[in-house]
């Protein structure tokens, strides 16, 4: 299967002139590139891969009739998009070539993309499709923070966001290197500092060598002035914090 091509004629069924519809695309393009970057580096089987590559470009199949019947991205304000996105690769049956076995590997690791956690008791290959997806799919979220439109993505604009805090919850999750739960979060600003505890969550140093590199991780940062001096001290914190640990993992 050209799972690229299969994926782009299922898009074309969305009005690509929505910029939220064009916005997935994009972002799953990009991240079956940095799919294709991790299976080299780390020399998986041409099966290994390929199966690696069908997570890469339909983990997100499900934002396309979120977008459509909801207008959102935002999955609590509508429907879980790698559930949604498991019921679409079925009914369409897009997955039809694989093996059962490999069919459900395939589902279990989208099932699994946007989960706080991996679930338990899966096999070893299915496992690593869970972080491989996982991570790829992170590795890109950083760019479209980035690059594409906040309230597209997040929801606030970002002279919103310049005016709100960073709740102590968030800061101890920074110092403790863990990700938090959404509902955990108390503010915009929040939201953005729970993307940078991504890092923490990362499985593969190739990913975070790859965000390394890039540094879109600072960019929304870097341009926004925080109206409180307080709230700037700690937005330095955090950075200084993720900086630490990424030099860290990097000198292993």
């Amino acid at each position: 299967m050209d799972a690229k091509q299969v994926f782009l004629d299922y898009a074309d069924r969305y009005d690509r002139t929505n910029s939220k519809v064009e916005l997935k695309i994009i972002h799953t393009l990009a991240v079956a590139d940095v799919m294709k970057r991790l299976t080299d580096e780390l020399k998986l089987t041409e099966r290994q891969a390929y199966l690696a590559h069908l997570c890469a470009m339909f983990h997100d199949i499900g934002r396309f009739e979120q977008v459509m019947r909801y207008n959102t991205f935002l999955d609590h304000l509508s429907v879980n998009h790698a559930e949604l996105g498991c019921e679409v690769l079925q009914q369409e049956k897009i997955l039809g070539e694989l093996t059962p076995k490999e069919q459900q590997m395939v589902l279990t690791a989208i099932s699994n993309h946007n989960r706080f956690q991996i679930e338990k008791g899966l096999d070893e290959e299915t496992l690593l499709l869970c972080k491989l997806i996982r991570d790829a799919d992170k590795c890109d979220i950083f760019r479209v923070f980035a690059c594409e439109d906040m309230v597209d993505t997040m929801g606030e604009t970002e002279s919103q966001v310049a005016q709100e805090t960073i709740s102590d919850v968030m800061m101890q999750s920074i110092r403790e290197h863990r990700c938090v739960k959404k509902e955990e979060r108390r503010t915009g600003l929040d939201i953005w500092v729970s993307f940078l505890a991504f890092f923490f969550d990362l499985y593969f140093p190739e990913s975070v060598r790859l965000l390394a590199e890039k540094k879109y991780y600072r960019q929304p940062f870097d341009r926004v002035t925080f109206t409180n001096p307080g709230t700037a001290q700690r937005v330095e914190q955090v950075l200084d914090e993720v900086e630490k640990y990424i030099e860290n993992v990097l000198k292993k």
